[in-house]
Formats: structure tokens, sequence, C-alpha cells
């Protein structure tokens, strides 16, 4: 098991036991002290956990955190695998940007190129890709959401105009013949201004979006490709092949 797959099930513990010694994930995971210690680490880095003496514990901002959690824990392989994917698209020296969404943030946890121009609204975005220390990151300032540990409003939007992008990495609430969807008004707003400073636009979207929909989408102008972990349903798939939209689906067409 690697250190990706340990974090998702640690998470899993931490939801059941509220805190983890450091002697219990060397037990349960059959695991050294140091890769222990690297796991806590990252845990507590990456915003999922605190560190108390001994091992971690659930964070004080426990609502936000269990729903991120929550969600990054769901489907977790899938998301990993698309991920992947997009990581493969990335090259040293490109600027890209980094959307809100879970499936995103194991792209940004798994950065491997050098040299790269990171740009976010995701303070778990950011964390994760300064990891790696020869990249810059830009956290894009603006009002901060409490829930969702993301920065939105106008002054982003203005900040967003000042890029070029090689690649921006979206994601989505839902997926249908008529597009993309969002859960607010800005998420829209967002999308359309990252998608005019991007040179390429990938949707990384599993299949539990696809066929769902919420009050607000943008269509596919701009998009030019899209990532999941299954095929798309006939009708959908034939929509972005008229869109000239590449599917990438990680089981094959």
């Amino acid at each position: 098991m690697n250190q990706k797959e340990r974090i998702v099930e640690e998470l899993k513990l931490l939801e059941d036991k509220k805190t983890i010694s450091q002697e219990e994930l060397m037990q349960i995971f059959s695991i050294s002290k140091d890769t222990a210690r690297r796991d806590i680490l990252k845990l507590v880095e990456s915003g999922l956990a605190e560190r108390y003496p001994g091992g971690v514990s659930q964070p004080i901002l426990k609502p936000q955190i269990e729903s991120y959690t929550s969600r990054l824990v769901k489907q977790s392989e899938q998301k990993q695998a698309i991920a992947s994917a997009a990581g493969n698209l990335i090259k040293d020296q490109m600027t890209i940007y980094l959307d809100v969404s879970t499936t995103v943030h194991f792209l940004a946890s798994d950065l491997e190129q050098s040299d790269l121009v990171v740009v976010t609204n995701s303070m778990d975005n950011a964390i994760a890709a300064s990891q790696k220390e020869d990249n810059k990151v830009y956290l894009l300032g603006g009002f901060f959401n409490f829930q969702s540990r993301v920065l939105s409003g106008e002054p982003v939007l203005g900040q967003l105009k000042q890029f070029n992008f090689d690649f921006a990495f979206i994601g989505g609430t839902g997926l249908t013949e008529e597009g993309v969807f969002y859960s607010e008004l800005t998420d829209v707003y967002m999308k359309q201004e990252i998608i005019r400073n991007s040179e390429k636009v990938y949707l990384l979207i599993d299949s539990t979006k696809v066929n769902k929909k919420t009050a607000f989408k943008i269509d596919f102008s701009g998009i030019d490709g899209i990532i999941t972990d299954i095929p798309l349903p006939k009708d959908l798939l034939q929509q972005l092949i008229s869109e000239e939209v590449e599917v990438i689906s990680l089981k094959g067409l």
C-alpha cells in the first residue's frame, strides 16, 4: 500500500476514532516509525488533521473538514486515476490552473514536474502543490469561504485576468448533454474566466457526476477535453464529439 492509499484509509480511521497515535499507525499498516511520521506530516500539511503529541486528531474546524474529507474519500481510487491521467499532460515549466475539486486536489498532491507556475483559489490545492519546492504557487486572494476553504469574489476574477495558463484543470458538480453543472452562480463566473485565460481546459469528473444537474451550468465552449473513469453514455459522448471535446475514458471507449 502506497502513501496515497494509506492516507485515504487513515482518514476513514479518523472519522471513527477521532485520534490516531503514531504507534497505532505502525501496527495497523505494518509500517516503520519514519513512514508513520511522514504520513502524519502529510495529513497535517494537507489540513486534514491536527497534530498532538504522539499522533493526529480530527481538526478543530471539524464540520467543513469532514465535508471535504468525505468527498476526498468517496470514489478516491477513481479520482486518483483521473488525476494521474491529467498529470501526464503536464510538462515542466508550464503555467497551470488547479480548480476547487477533490479530484483536482489529487492532481495537486501528485505533481512531479519541475518549474511549474501553479495558480489556484483553493487553500488545500495550494498547500499540496507547494510540497515540490521548485514550483511557484499563487493562491488567489478574495473572500474566504469558511465552509469550502476557497477564496472567491471579484478580486479573484480580477487576478485571473493577469495570467495565461497553458492548462487549466477544472471540476464540476454534474455533467449532461447540456453542459457542465455547478452549485453556485459564482462557480460559473469563475469557470468562464478560467476558460478565457487558458490555452487548454480539461474537465476532471468521475462517473458519479454523470447525468446530474444543478441550478447553474456552462456549455462546452472552451473545454478541450474531459477525463473520466468509465465510458460516458452514448448520447453524451456523441454530443461531446460534435462539440470537438476530447474524451479520455480510463476504461476505454
